[in-house]
């Protein structure tokens, strides 16, 4: 594993955690699918960025992949801002997060992936981190049926999107693009299908353009992070997402931070250390 790569994955989940957050306050402002086509655009703004720190090899298969990881990814975002427009960050962010940290890691532990004791350990203690740092009050949870299907099925899309990128991740700036392409699809057909539209109202622009920016950003990092290291490692920071997107809700939107999300912080730390040092 690549010395840079667990820092690379952690800074994929700073950058996707206020990514959705934004994402997710543009879905109260105009269509689900339009902020997903919005966001998956605008990102490619930084492609110059990719052609730097990603290889530039091509290989079709892994572009098909890359495509199809894209356009799950891109229906499992429009889930994803629908969830967080009921007003259930707290509920939404843990699941969503835990079932795309847990499928990578059963898939990267099935291929071969070989991890030392501590950073099993250290696995363990974030899944458990993740859970608490991003977790709901129980009334609030009581009403949210459709936020947790929700959740649920953004969490599996993003544990697709993981797999597949990783899988892709040898062919760098072709797979960024491709990824983008097949997100930005995947949203064109749910809006065509649910006859939802896809013009973006004004008010959403601002948000729409500074969460599709560092969205970008987002992913060349896990693309870099997952290309040099392992798929469990590099899937598991990255999916510490939610606890930024939950900060994001606590410091800008002041949604209530619990003794039990300050006790999941704390174990992320020791579990992101764990992971990065062993």
């Amino acid at each position: 594993m690549a010395p840079l790569s667990p820092y690379a994955a952690m800074a994929a989940a700073v950058t996707l955690g206020v990514a959705d957050f934004t994402g997710g306050r543009a879905g109260r402002r105009t269509s689900a699918p339009s902020v997903a086509v919005g966001i998956e655009m605008v990102g490619l703004i930084v492609v110059p960025v990719a052609l730097i720190v990603l290889p530039h090899g091509f290989d079709g298969l892994a572009v098909l992949q890359a495509f199809a990881g894209g356009a799950v990814g891109g229906l499992g975002l429009i889930a994803f801002y629908r969830a967080m427009a009921l007003n259930l960050i707290g509920v939404v962010a843990p699941i969503t997060g835990f079932v795309a940290a847990a499928l990578p890691v059963a898939v990267g532990l099935i291929g071969g992936d070989h991890l030392g004791i501590w950073q099993l350990v250290g696995i363990a203690l974030g899944l458990i981190g993740l859970l608490l740092v991003t977790g709901a009050d129980s009334e609030t949870a009581k009403n949210a049926r459709r936020g947790v299907l929700l959740a649920l099925l953004a969490g599996v899309t993003f544990g697709l999107f993981f797999i597949l990128f990783h899988a892709a991740s040898h062919a760098g700036v072709a797979a960024f693009v491709s990824g983008r392409l097949g997100s930005s699809f995947a949203a064109f057909v749910a809006a065509l299908v649910s006859g939802t539209s896809i013009a973006i109202r004004r008010r959403a622009w601002q948000l729409i353009v500074f969460g599709g920016l560092i969205d970008g950003f987002g992913v060349v990092l896990f693309l870099y992070a997952t290309h040099t290291g392992l798929l469990s490692v590099s899937s598991v920071l990255t999916s510490f997402y939610p606890a930024f997107t939950v900060l994001c809700a606590r410091f800008l939107t002041h949604e209530r931070l619990t003794r039990l999300q300050a006790l999941g912080a704390v174990i992320a730390v020791i579990a992101i250390a764990l992971i990065a040092v062993t």
